[in-house]
Order: structure tokens, then C-alpha cells, then sequence
């Protein structure tokens, strides 16, 4: 009654993005899961890094150049059914922004990395999502 309980529902679940790199020797396509209650920020960030001119390969390495496919909300849970297969397990999304903040503290300790608002909010992001600030574990 009244959409309560698919709002109560949404904060206890677990947000999927399926990510596609087109060049990455790794993988095709990136699952990246976080707590459903953080959604709209980390959607809405990576929406924004998708967008900007850093994402390219000079940039983000393997991920450069990344699209979202699909955002799946508010799951309850998933099972990875093939063990063996590294693309079937979700990363999360501490260790997703510590990828791409690898990446990007490289350049900039090399002075590759351009001085710009949108770097220093993105690196300011993916800190807090790596070192867990964002998403109290």
C-alpha cells in the first residue's frame, strides 16, 4: 500500500551495474554490485565518469572508453552458478573504484592527468568508495 514497502525493500537490497569495456583484455563486461541505499550517488557518479572526457584508454587503462548497459535494482540476492568464470562474480564497488584510482593516481603522480574540477571530483569519489566512507562496510 502506498509503495512503502518497495522503498523499505530497495534499502535492504543490492544494485547491479553491467558495465561494458570494449578493448579490455580481462574482461567484456564488468558486474559491479553496492548496497541498493547508495544507488542514486554511485549511479549517478559513474553516469557522469561514463561521459567525461577521462573516459578513454590514455585515461582508465582497460576500462577506457566503458559504457553502462544495465542498472539491476533492489535485488534481494544473486548466485553466481559458474564458479570457474571470473566474469560471473560481481566486483564490488570498493574494489571497482580502487581499479579505477590505481589508474588515476598513477597519472597524476606522473603528471599525466589533467587539473581540472571534474578530476579532483571523481579521485575525491573513488576514495571514498574504495576506502569505504562512502558505503560504511
Amino acid at each position: 500500500m502506498f509503495g512503502f514497502g518497495k522503498k523499505e525493500k530497495k534499502m535492504d537490497g543490492i544494485d547491479v551495474l553491467l558495465i561494458k569495456t570494449e578493448e579490455s583484455q580481462l574482461r567484456d563486461i564488468y558486474m559491479v554490485a553496492f548496497p541498493s541505499m547508495y544507488a542514486n550517488d554511485i549511479v549517478s557518479m559513474l553516469q557522469k565518469l561514463e561521459k567525461s572526457p577521462l573516459n578513454n584508454r590514455e585515461y582508465l587503462g582497460e576500462l577506457g572508453g566503458f559504457r553502462i548497459m544495465i542498472h539491476l535494482e533492489a535485488m534481494t540476492r544473486y548466485e553466481v552458478l559458474d564458479d570457474a568464470d571470473m566474469e560471473a562474480h560481481p566486483l564490488q564497488i570498493s574494489d571497482f573504484a580502487n581499479f579505477l584510482l590505481r589508474r588515476l593516481e598513477t597519472l597524476e603522480a606522473n603528471g599525466q592527468l589533467p587539473e581540472s574540477e571534474d578530476v579532483a571530483f571523481f579521485m575525491g569519489e573513488l576514495t571514498m568508495l574504495r576506502d569505504g566512507s562512502f558505503i560504511p562496510q
